[in-house]
């Protein structure tokens, strides 16, 4: 390598120049290295002109006030009353559901007290307390989209329950209906009663000794219809020891953390290892349709009863729409159990009247969802009394004590009614006509709701109904 070196007397005066202010550069830049290596990493990137701390601060400062401004101010929803807080930011609501664990709901109805029927209880969002309301809002021939940021709970929106679209939904559930139909229910009835039979054969074994977890046993028996039902292969969690090895535990933490996946939802599932056991369900059953689509696979054309296979495989849903987990033994497991905590007119349930009322009563008593579930008007505006709520603003109206509609209303009702009622009936009346059972150590505190987390929740250290079995 060549080096050359200029004398700086028989350089031109210009040149000189320019190299004096390049060595000025140089040593410029040395001072900074060398004192960027005792200053503190803000000083460093000061210096090499990224933008400082205080300007950071004044940055966010100007954030928050457009912010405040167009939420406060300029929203369309400026206008209704509910707390500036909740108009303002979302952390209102995370304070109350996740900090405060659930309790949002109950924060709503406080809000309802102070500031009349309809409310706005978050930056985007209206909530209406007028059973008169209902039916405007929940319509099945009006177009409906589901609020998205709902969607996030579950860490996917490609199921029906978390599709927004009016329209797909339509789609997915016009492919999912034709199995839920009140034939293929009655068709299917004999395998709900082998279920039930095979629950009272663990039942027996609880007879005069040891404490029957009631609540847990329902709960196994609930998904071993659903996935037997829905995908010919039922998990048999009531062959599991003591019924320990269900979804409940999972299910809980799954709907405990959603609340904290509204607001972050890459949370699932890092927060609880409970979750994978769902998420490996979900993996499960959508193996089986890739195996079903690949014809490795065949077991559901053995059975006796539809599946959800034959359904869905057969129609014109896209490939990422067909994998679709069955939901709704949570509410229905929760429905039995409440009701089995009323059991001192279980002796007349022989009678259909008495069963019949049960039922309702177990249903109503159970709260189903108990979230709110808001609904967005893509297209027109809604009038409320002298108010006029914007097209696209998320709605709720959970003010139902003129209404008994646990599965919903609307376009978007429980698709599974027929099933969850099958289930309710049978289960009922044959365990509580067959068993007598007596409360051990179970108040009424282990199944009333104190926290809310899509389907009602009692007291965390509640270890459900638990009975002891006292003859057949």
């Amino acid at each position: 390598m060549l080096f050359h070196t200029r004398n700086p007397k028989s350089a031109p005066a210009a040149t000189l120049a320019r190299e004096q202010k390049r060595d000025a550069r140089v040593h410029l830049g040395e001072e900074i290295v060398a004192g960027a290596q005792k200053r503190p990493m803000v000083r460093r990137l000061t210096a090499q002109g990224v933008l400082s701390w205080p300007s950071y601060c004044y940055g966010l400062i100007i954030c928050i006030v457009i912010t405040t401004f167009d939420r406060l101010v300029f929203s369309p929803l400026a206008a209704f009353p509910g707390p500036k807080l909740a108009a303002l930011t979302n952390w209102y609501e995370f304070y109350y559901d996740v900090i405060l664990q659930g309790q949002f709901t109950f924060k709503i109805q406080e809000l309802h007290k102070k500031y009349g029927l309809i409310i706005r209880i978050t930056s985007t969002e209206l909530h209406i307390d007028d059973p008169d309301f209902y039916e405007q809002l929940y319509n099945r021939a009006r177009k409906r989209d589901k609020y998205f940021y709902f969607s996030g709970r579950f860490s996917y929106a490609s199921d029906s329950f978390s599709t927004t679209d009016h329209e797909r939904y339509r789609l997915r559930r016009k492919a999912m209906s034709p199995m839920f139909s009140v034939k293929k229910i009655e068709d299917f009835q004999p395998v709900i009663l082998a279920k039930v039979e095979k629950f009272c054969r663990k039942v027996v074994r609880y007879q005069d000794r040891q404490v029957l977890p009631l609540s847990r046993a329902l709960t196994a028996l609930t998904i071993d219809i659903i996935t037997e039902y829905a995908f010919a292969r039922s998990y048999d969690h009531l062959d599991s020891p003591d019924f320990k090895d269900t979804f409940y535990k999972a299910l809980v933490a799954i709907y405990t953390v959603s609340y904290f996946a509204l607001h972050f939802s890459w949370v699932f599932p890092v927060l609880d290892p409970e979750i994978l056991l769902v998420v490996g369900m979900r993996k499960d059953l959508a193996g089986q349709v890739k195996e079903i689509r690949d014809g490795l696979n065949d077991a559901y054309k053995h059975v006796d009863h539809p599946t959800i296979f034959h359904e869905l495989l057969n129609s014109d849903l896209l490939k990422e729409e067909k994998s679709d987990a069955p939901a709704g033994h949570v509410t229905t497991s929760w429905a039995l159990t409440v009701a089995s905590f009323h059991i001192k007119l279980a002796h007349k349930l022989k009678q259909l009247p008495y069963l019949n009322s049960y039922v309702h009563e177990g249903i109503r008593l159970a709260h189903s969802i108990i979230t709110r579930d808001p609904r967005l008007a893509p297209d027109t505006a809604i009038k409320y009394r002298d108010w006029v709520i914007p097209p696209d603003t998320p709605i709720d109206n959970p003010g139902l004590e003129r209404y008994f509609v646990p599965f919903g209303k609307g376009s978007r009702a429980c698709v599974g009614i027929n099933l969850a009622q099958a289930e309710l009936y049978i289960t009922l009346a044959v365990i509580f006509t067959r068993f007598t059972f007596d409360l051990h150590e179970t108040d009424l505190s282990d199944v009333q709701m104190k926290h809310v987390y899509l389907v009602p929740y009692p007291k965390w250290d509640s270890k459900g109904v638990r009975v002891k079995v006292k003859g057949n």
